[in-house]
């Protein structure tokens, strides 16, 4: 059951790396119709600016807090605190990896 926990988190992983890369995208993209590089209207309508701005540079921290805490809680030997704490991201986020991670993380013995 460790072994599939660390499969769970790393399928989770990979999801939580694109939407990582899409918070620098819209980051870069809110940059530059600040800067008056490009319009909305040339984005499809899309409304960048400030507020997707800060939007994306939360989701790009929160998402690379995650990607660290994945690590350690992947980690051979790391507690049950880790399961119990991604139980709960995969309840209130939505993620199914999250949560099967961290029941086959809490079920396993070590």
């Amino acid at each position: 059951m460790a072994k599939a926990s660390r499969v769970m988190y790393s399928i989770a992983n990979f999801f939580t790396w694109i939407i990582l890369l899409l918070a620098i995208a819209g980051i870069v993209l809110s940059a530059l119709v600040m800067a008056n590089v490009l319009t909305n209207e040339q984005l499809g309508g899309l409304n960048f600016g400030l507020p997707a701005l800060i939007i994306c540079i939360v989701v790009f921290l929160v998402s690379w807090i995650t990607i660290a805490m994945v690590r350690k809680a992947k980690q051979k030997g790391s507690s049950k605190g880790w399961d119990v704490w991604f139980l709960l991201c995969g309840i209130f986020g939505g993620n199914i990896f999250y949560l099967l991670g961290a029941i086959f993380g809490l079920i396993a013995k070590e």
